[in-house]
């Protein structure tokens, strides 16, 4: 790339970069500072990193527009200014995305704390979803951290950059989308991507290199004839159409049963003609206060009204008649409950069935959630 006649949008991306990068430089030194204080200042630290970011981006603004104006008719070393700038981005993206790496090995990332734990797992936010997720398996965290730090160490070299960046950037990418939609805080989703620009910044700077790899270079292999290149177009769309079409098939052979499917509560439970008090469920695992109906993947009756057990709850399969209003139960222990719904809407039904030698009569009310 000749850096001495570059365009002026890429001076102003270069300079934008180089000066978040020397600010988060600046910046790293607040995170040495006492808890109290921060806690105590942080709403204003919160004003200086805007009015900080603004003017860093308006200096590298001007900066860029006085490089270019002045580059053709003055003599000034504008190769060595982008070595320069792109050493310093080169240098912060180390310094910060190899941070995150040794967090996860020395487990200051990824740390669920105990109370979380035992929090029901619809009442989970993402961030808490994602932080267990990862953190489930130490060793994942410990690879993933690896990759950031031997990433980053190839970004310190010139000769390596290019590898480092290839390396570094799917990982970032995958972080920004988690954090986009796993609604991750918001100063973690905005450091993400400025990692991500960054990077990507430094991978077109070797454009021209990888067009050659990527789509000019080819293997030696001889070419194939089929009857023209549209049967090879006609292939390679086969292929891709081949992978839809049998999942579609599938789902249009075993269809999912969606009328039941859901939660349920129990708000009355006969069994033998004797009402089941709303305590029963503390002595009798068959005293069940909701029901699970999950299409496909089966269903399931659990005492327990406050959370879901393995062990104490009963599993199935069932097969729903929606026409005559009949259902069948194949619980994995053996028994089969045959039932009967009535009243039914999409928000309450009455069961009226047999299972074993015991009849039961439930009223089930949809947990909307």
């Amino acid at each position: 790339m000749l850096y001495s006649r570059s365009s002026w949008l890429f001076k102003a991306c270069e300079s934008a970069l180089a000066a978040t990068a020397l600010l988060n430089l600046l910046l790293f030194s607040l995170e040495f500072l006492p808890f109290g204080l921060l806690q105590k200042y942080g709403s204003y630290f919160g004003y200086v990193l805007i009015g900080s970011v603004g003017l860093a981006l308006l200096s590298s603004l001007l900066y860029s527009w006085r490089w270019h104006r002045r580059e053709p008719i003055t003599t000034l070393r504008s190769p060595l200014r982008h070595a320069w700038l792109q050493a310093l981005i080169r240098y912060w993206l180390a310094l910060s995305i190899s941070t995150y790496g040794f967090a996860k090995i020395l487990k200051t990332q990824f740390q669920t704390p105990d109370f979380f734990l035992d929090t029901p797992l619809s009442s989970v936010d993402g961030m808490s979803l994602t932080w267990y997720y990862f953190g489930y398996s130490y060793p994942l965290a410990v690879i993933i951290g690896l990759f950031q730090i031997g990433g980053s160490i190839l970004l310190l070299y010139r000769r390596t950059t290019l590898l480092g960046v290839v390396i570094l950037l799917p990982v970032m990418v995958n972080i920004v989308l988690i954090n986009l939609f796993f609604t991750i805080s918001v100063g973690a989703f905005f450091n993400s991507v400025v990692y991500s620009l960054a990077l990507l910044f430094l991978l077109l700077l070797h454009g021209d290199r990888l067009r050659t790899v990527f789509w000019d270079l080819m293997d030696h292999l001889p070419r194939i004839e089929l009857c023209g290149g549209w049967v090879k177009h006609s292939l390679r769309l086969l292929v891709i159409a081949v992978a839809f079409v049998s999942l579609k098939v599938l789902l249009l052979i075993q269809p999912s049963e969606q009328t039941l499917k859901g939660t349920w509560q129990v708000e009355k439970l006969i069994r033998n003609g004797r009402v089941q008090p709303a305590t029963a469920w503390l002595m009798d695992n068959r005293a069940w206060s909701r029901v699970y109906f999950a299409g496909n993947a089966g269903c399931a009756f659990s005492p327990n009204p406050y959370r879901f057990d393995w062990g104490e709850s009963l599993l199935g399969s069932y097969a729903f008649d929606s026409l005559h209003n009949r259902l069948q139960v194949n619980f994995y222990s053996g028994d089969t409950l045959r039932a009967t719904l009535s009243n039914r809407t999409a928000d309450a039904m009455r069961l009226q069935g047999v299972l074993g030698r015991d009849t039961l009569e439930m009223q089930l009310a949809r947990l909307h959630r």
